[in-house]
């Protein structure tokens, strides 16, 4: 941002005018920011350092964010896991395209509900028929592609920033997407359905398969 004067204060994350209820400290730190005005135009840039520390310890009982993000308790499944992986994403997801206007997402033309319910039920082996235009293997192999692309787009929208092989590195080994994927392949192998024997290889990397 590079202001031209600013006060750096030694606080925790959240606490810019130190302790809460000590009016006079917060005073000192507010007046200690709006001396700098006086500082001329030639000493610009300028970064200052406030010279005291925040008394008393961090204490955050009735202060923390009153929104509960506890998980919902489930028996585990992968179904489940997979569904509160994509609660948690949603909103991310949302943003990146908000902030692009595009996506890759939307092949199967199935919303990310219906995706994750398609490959874990692919698992079990409870395979969707056919379409007019579309085989089972087809089917959901781009389901599988929209998984990982709705995944990894929201990833791409949260803060910092991931290679490609880095990114490819995390969906395969830390998330539940690519544990249902990898599981939906393994399940394939022994499928009576030869559209989706043929096309649930291209949806593992050669290394993973």
């Amino acid at each position: 941002m590079k202001p031209p004067r600013a006060l750096w204060v030694p606080f925790i994350l959240g606490r810019p005018l130190g302790q809460p209820n000590d009016p006079a400290f917060q005073r000192r730190v507010l007046r200690g920011a709006l001396d700098l005005l006086e500082c001329p135009v030639s000493a610009v840039p300028i970064l200052a350092d406030h010279p005291e520390e925040a008394d008393g310890g961090v204490e955050m009982e009735g202060l923390a964010c009153p929104v509960n993000y506890a998980p919902i308790e489930h028996d585990g499944s992968l179904a489940n896991r997979l569904a509160d992986e994509i609660t948690s994403l949603s909103v991310w997801y949302d943003l990146g395209f908000e902030r692009s206007g595009r996506t890759v997402f939307g092949g199967a033309g199935m919303t990310i509900t219906e995706i994750a319910g398609a490959i874990v039920a692919a698992i079990d082996g409870d395979l969707p028929g056919p379409t007019t235009e579309l085989s089972v293997g087809n089917t959901l192999r781009l389901a599988g592609e929209d998984l990982k692309a709705w995944v990894t787009e929201a990833a791409n929208a949260q803060p910092g920033e991931m290679s490609a092989y880095a990114l490819k590195a995390w969906f395969w080994t830390q998330t539940v997407a690519g544990e249902a994927l990898l599981a939906a392949y393994e399940a394939s192998k022994t499928s009576d359905n030869k559209s989706w024997r043929n096309q649930a290889p291209i949806l593992i990397p050669a290394e993973l398969r």
